[in-house]
């Protein structure tokens, strides 16, 4: 019912502004040059798939912003397409994070979420412009096959898209209708028994163009480096989309994920040090019934384009995560006899589900000498965490099974801990967070347009509900709310090189409960202060961001390693410098070089031991160079060679109090590829140099030095071929 008063709620206010919008195309109105290229309905256009496009002048509609990156008083670094096939990449978890400054993965579920660090602090992921952030767990990992583009937005952005950690946040967008008749098929084939076979379909489904049809589909058989680890998906999204005329237009898609996999985080636990026991150690069991994991996400949209000046948006998506299975993990220590690792056989099921709904009208008007572009809007969202969990269930069984790590004996009879019934009925957590919010923009032009001050403001009200939880008996619901300005100024020093500053404030609901209160979580509070240069060069062939900035967050949550509870900080503090660069350097030489600095340690807390300590995954300095080129000359036309690193250095561990300083994080990789614009071929090797790299790592179950070693291993070298067909 709820959602059903939401919906129509929403629809009878598009009829609403509609009306309103009647009115205002019949009065007179300034005359301002129309620009298609920035409405909506042309932005959902994707690049060509056969066209390598490292620099994107423009942020996607999704975003709801029509001016130029370059003009923008935010930095937005734009990862097209055809830089994620060029790398090979096959999930959103792969790779992508090495394309924008400073950004890092939590490797902790790499086969099933993705958790992407920046500037201090775990950012929030969009799709296609909508918050479906989940508690706990969720969304799935975008495979590449349905990736259009990926967008991260540094420093906050919830005035618009949602409520997100004043880090950032990162949108994912699925690939839309063009109507270009264009069909690819893709056959990728790889180390350790990797199989994908992809399709990408495009086209009408009418001579008039009205009826527009977007399919991909892939399907998936992957084995691990890891032993008794594997990775089988299947993913379909298909979009269909109505013209209603030149300037009207609606859209839906669906996207269904599913994977099976023995343990969706590759996490292994050492006696003797991290990096200590060989790649494919594992701590899994092939006895064990694999986990099972399943996405269904739906999105509408309505688009309507008033006049010149004005246009209309409503976008609404629900999406659904399930997943469930057992797993081993290691919380305890035996010091008597350290080569033991104590696993434990923990059964999980959980259902977490997020709709989001947010209509919004955008529009240009001059008052004078003066230019403003206006944004307008309602943000509506309501997430649900429901799940059983054997690690909080006392009555599970406790039984832990040893497995030396030096002789490790495989194939044991175990108990599984499944749990059978309704999950409502066996739940041992269940939490709840929704957010509706009214907010509005003004990008105001000064002096010709060199000159751009941003005003926004942000009315937000939120409910936080905790209706089930292991740890405490002091449950309910938290009501809060918030009003969150931006300030933003950008000046154009020439035509190609602007230079820009931001404030922003960030509010942010938070799920779980403290265990010392009994209440829910009080929210995320974070201020941002950057400012940076940007510049095109050659013309617009590449680009170049210079960014600082200085991030202050209030009650950020963090675990304790030795109890495995969650209480909050008082304050962490986050500055550093970032620099990108993208484009053409020169003729067939296509680059992505990145590097950022990042400091960010605790700066108030009412336990003293933890002030100046780094936050969780920091790292220092991250540096990612990548290079494509075409190859000249008609003898060698088509072909290309390809070849990048990433170094990491300064990486602090998975709790602050265990002050860790991991190895640095070096991989060399390379490639070659040929096509003639209907047959592609395209071979990589990621980790030439067969470097022995690790990430997220702890030790467990101490809060101190002393105990078992749990890190993710990278993959060894690795080789992938890619075979594609257009037509």
């Amino acid at each position: 019912m709820n959602k059903f008063l939401i919906i129509t709620g929403a629809v009878l206010l598009s009829g609403s502004l509609y009306a309103q919008q009647k009115k205002l195309a019949n009065q007179d109105t300034p005359s301002v040059k129309k620009d298609t290229t920035t409405h909506n309905l042309k932005e959902v256009t994707v690049t060509s798939k056969y066209y390598k496009k490292y620099k994107t002048d423009k942020a996607s509609g999704t975003l709801k912003v029509n001016t130029p990156i370059l003009k923008l008083s935010q930095n937005i670094q734009e990862i097209d397409q055809s830089v994620i096939a060029d790398q090979q990449a096959i999930t959103i978890n792969e790779s992508i994070t090495r394309n924008v400054s400073g950004a890092v993965r939590n490797n902790n579920a790499d086969l099933y979420t993705p958790y992407v660090y920046m500037r201090g602090a775990q950012i929030t992921p969009l799709r296609n412009g909508m918050d479906i952030s989940m508690i706990y767990a969720g969304p799935s990992a975008e495979d590449a096959a349905i990736i259009g583009r990926v967008e991260f937005i540094k420093g906050p952005s919830s005035f618009i898209n949602g409520l997100f950690d004043p880090a950032g946040s990162f949108n994912v967008l699925t690939k839309q209708p063009m109507g270009t008749h264009s069909n690819q098929i893709n056959l990728t084939a790889g180390s350790f028994n990797l199989y994908r076979l992809s399709a990408d379909l495009d086209g009408n489904l009418d001579e008039s163009g009205k009826w527009q049809y977007r399919l991909n589909a892939v399907g998936q058989k992957d084995k691990s480096f890891q032993k008794y680890n594997f990775n089988d998906k299947v993913a379909v999204d298909p979009v269909l989309k109505y013209n209603i005329n030149k300037h009207s237009s609606i859209s839906a898609e669906y996207i269904f994920q599913t994977q099976r996999f023995q343990q969706y985080f590759a996490t292994v636990f050492a006696p003797d040090g991290f990096a200590s026991l060989p790649r494919d150690f594992s701590i899994n069991d092939p006895n064990k019934k694999p986990y099972q994991s399943t996405e269904n996400n739906g999105f509408l949209s309505y688009y309507n384009e008033f006049n010149s000046h004005w246009r209309f948006t409503v976008k609404a998506a629900y999406a659904k995560d399930h997943l469930e299975g057992t797993y081993f993990f290691v919380s305890r220590y035996n010091a008597q006899q350290p080569n033991l690792i104590m696993r434990r056989a923990s059964y999980e099921r959980l259902n977490t589900d997020v709709l989001a709904i947010q209509p919004y009208i955008s529009g240009e008007f001059n008052t004078g000498a003066i230019s403003h572009h206006f944004l307008g809007g309602i943000d509506v969202n309501r997430k649900h965490f429901l799940s059983y969990s054997g690690s909080n269930d006392p009555t599970a069984n406790q039984t832990l099974y040893p497995l030396d790590a030096y002789n490790p004996v495989y194939g044991i009879s175990f108990d599984a801990n499944a749990r059978t019934g309704n999950l409502s009925d066996i739940a041992t957590d269940q939490q709840s967070i929704s957010y509706q919010a009214a907010y509005a923009q003004d990008e105001i032009g000064l002096l010709d347009n060199k000159l751009r001050l941003t005003l926004a403001a942000r009315l937000t009200f939120s409910n936080t509900g905790v209706q089930k939880n292991p740890v405490t008996t002091g449950l309910g619901s938290t009501d809060n709310t918030a009003f969150t300005p931006k300030v933003g100024l950008s000046y154009s020093l020439m035509p190609d090189f602007s230079v820009y500053g931001l404030f922003d404030q960030t509010f942010t609901p938070q799920s779980g409960v403290s265990t010392t209160t009994g209440e829910a979580f009080k929210p995320l509070l974070g201020k941002n202060l950057e400012a940076g240069l940007k510049k095109d060069w050659a013309g617009g062939k590449w680009n170049t961001t210079v960014s600082v900035y200085r991030i202050v967050r209030d009650n950020v949550k963090v675990t304790d390693p030795s109890t495995n509870i969650q209480s909050q900080l008082g304050q962490t503090l986050s500055k550093g410098i970032e620099f990108d660069l993208k484009g053409e350097i020169v003729k067939g030489l296509n680059a992505v070089v990145n590097y950022a600095y990042t400091d960010s340690y605790i700066s108030k807390d009412a336990n003293p031991l933890r002030v100046g300590l780094a936050t969780p995954f920091r790292v220092k300095h991250i540096q990612n160079t990548w290079l494509n080129y075409q190859l000249p000359g008609a003898a060698l036309k088509g072909f290309s060679v390809s070849s990048g690193y990433q170094l990491q250095v300064g990486r602090a561990g998975r709790y602050e109090l265990q002050k860790l300083q991991l190895a640095p994080v070096f991989r060399v990789d390379g490639g070659l590829g040929w096509t003639n614009g209907r047959y592609s071929v395209n071979a990589i090797v990621n980790n030439i140099l067969n470097r022995y790299n690790y990430g997220s790592a702890w030790i467990t179950p101490s809060s101190g030095t002393v105990g078992t070693y749990a890190y993710v291993p990278y993959p060894p070298r690795e080789l992938r071929l890619n075979l594609g067909f257009n037509f």
